[in-house]
């Protein structure tokens, strides 16, 4: 690692889960006002409950950095950071998700008048082209547009680059201060901004300064980095192969078969990705439907035993 360089981009999940994920002033802080900025919830008292940041744990690819916290009234709340695209994919695994979060309540199923209000809300580092706006909140409603009785989940996007159409328009000081951490999320501490007094800036700046000072921290997310670029040059370089191959075959054996081969090689590699070490003698010659289900339930990360159940049963 290059002992001079800093980690200064919020879109990297390491330095993210540190400016919001502890339980000190300045993340406490932040959380507080991200949250109640979105929702109409009243942080009185709020608690992250996994705030710990274990370098030992990076080389571990489900290594999840979400931030999880609980407000003193039982609500619970997961912020995530994606510096991804917005695809079928990800919008099926954010819905999953808030249902995981709500399914894992002990009490539900015991009384389901007792279940805890589940948000999600999450930064992406992308758009919804046929929504353009900077942030969108879903819940469950009827063709009325009324949102369900006892709403149980709530789902917000933050839309990244949009905050920076935004600032062509407005002047920095006129965001709101949810603004403000939006664009520092999206563009980091800029020479514009650097020396502005500002709460939201200051607090920022400061958590830069100190995570750069951990050299585990940064050697943390210059390695979460490298793995996300490796795994989806992985990906990437799967769905070619598997492409070509496709090609290839469908030209001798058929199209569909060709179709086939290479979602098995795609679906070969993400196993792999989750489950090193693994038999895959099981994934092999099934559908082009099958591969594609359980592309899906592997981004999911569903268990390897209910991969094979779902091949049994299908």
């Amino acid at each position: 690692m290059n002992k001079n360089k800093q980690v200064t981009d919020f879109k990297n999940d390491v330095l993210f889960k540190y400016s919001l994920g502890l339980n000190d002033d300045d993340s406490l802080y932040l959380l507080k006002m991200i949250i109640e900025s979105l929702t109409d919830l009243n942080c009185k008292e709020i608690n992250v409950t996994n705030p710990d940041l274990i370098p030992d744990h990076i080389n571990d690819k489900d290594m999840i950095l979400d931030i999880k916290a609980i407000t003193a009234d039982g609500q619970n709340i997961d912020i995530e950071m994606q510096n991804s695209n917005l695809t079928q994919q990800q919008y099926q695994r954010f819905q999953i998700y808030g249902a995981e979060m709500l399914s894992s309540q002990g009490k539900v199923g015991d009384d389901y008048k007792d279940a805890d209000p589940v948000f999600q809300i999450i930064f992406i580092d992308d758009v919804d082209k046929d929504n353009l706006c900077l942030m969108d909140t879903y819940m469950s409603r009827n063709d009325f547009g009324y949102i369900e009785r006892y709403n149980l989940i709530t789902r917000i996007y933050i839309y990244l680059p949009y905050i920076n159409i935004i600032k062509d328009k407005m002047n920095f000081m006129e965001f709101t201060q949810l603004q403000k951490a939006i664009y520092i999320f999206k563009n980091g501490i800029t020479h514009d901004i650097m020396g502005i007094k500002d709460k939201v800036v200051e607090i920022m700046k400061r958590k830069v300064e100190q995570f750069n000072q951990d050299d585990k921290l940064r050697d943390m997310a210059f390695k979460r980095d490298l793995q996300k670029k490796a795994r989806a040059g992985e990906v990437r370089d799967a769905f070619d192969q598997g492409k070509e191959e496709g090609i290839s075959i469908g030209k001798e054996e058929g199209i569909s078969i060709g179709i086939e081969r290479g979602k098995q090689d795609l679906v070969m590699v993400l196993f792999h990705g989750l489950y090193p070490n693994t038999d895959t003698s099981f994934l092999e010659g099934l559908s082009a439907l099958q591969y594609d289900h359980i592309a899906n339930m592997i981004a999911n990360k569903k268990s390897v035993e209910e991969i094979k159940d779902y091949i049994e049963n299908s």
